[in-house]
């Protein structure tokens, strides 16, 4: 018999987290928080096999206009843009995995193993949509708009899907076993603008998604 995934553990941001990307070779992951009122960005490391926040760096020179790009074994490397009307201008940042602290980039951490699995995204109007939406709409009795990212994984087949509620709109995350059956279903975003990209996504045996704008939340794949 094959055990439906379960919530293995759940960080709790200080601020809306924009970015996580997985630290390859190892059970981490990286995450970007941006807090809009203070106009500052943290980055933060999470071992989320012993459930623990391994480091914190919120006191980096550039305070906003900074982004993670990519994380190789050893370093966290980051963008920072030197002119807000010229993306073109930037130069590089880059973070010690262990610890957090900034180092010298090194040249030869350019090319990494990115170790995670996203969901394929299937857009309202596209044939791949009307088959995930059919199949929503049977199994749920909900129809979805806008899109859907989609993903089979091992046993289970999951899919973050929207539909409107109010004047905004409302996306679910489901799991489904391949023959169809609901095993579990979580609201992760409400009184949303528009569809997100890649709302959730895998790791090794482990289902990653932001809820709410502010949790990281890890589900155990068996």
């Amino acid at each position: 018999m094959i055990e439906k995934p379960f919530h293995h553990f759940t960080v709790y941001a200080r601020a809306p987290i924009w970015n996580v990307l997985p630290v390859p070779g190892k059970s981490w992951v990286v995450m970007e928080e941006r807090d809009e009122t203070s106009r500052k960005v943290s980055f933060s490391a999470v071992d989320y096999v012993q459930k623990r926040v391994v480091w914190r760096n919120d006191t980096l020179t550039e305070t906003w206009w900074i982004n993670l790009v990519s994380v190789s074994p050893t370093q966290v490397l980051l963008k920072i843009f030197e002119n807000t009307t010229n993306p073109d201008l930037t130069h590089w940042l880059a973070l010690s995995v262990m610890e957090g602290k900034q180092q010298e980039k090194q040249l030869e951490e350019d090319q990494h193993t990115n170790e995670l699995i996203q969901p394929f995204q299937y857009l309202a109007g596209e044939h791949d949509f009307e088959t995930v939406r059919k199949f929503l709409k049977t199994r749920l009795h909900t129809v979805p708009i806008l899109g859907a990212d989609y993903l089979e994984h091992k046993a289970f087949i999951f899919i973050s899907f929207y539909f409107r509620a109010a004047a905004a709109f409302t996306n679910q995350l489901a799991c489904f076993s391949t023959t169809g059956d609901l095993l579990w279903q979580d609201e992760i975003g409400t009184n949303l603008k528009g569809i997100g990209v890649n709302t959730f996504f895998v790791v090794s045996d482990y289902l990653f998604f932001v809820k709410n704008r502010s949790e990281l939340v890890t589900f155990r794949i068996v």
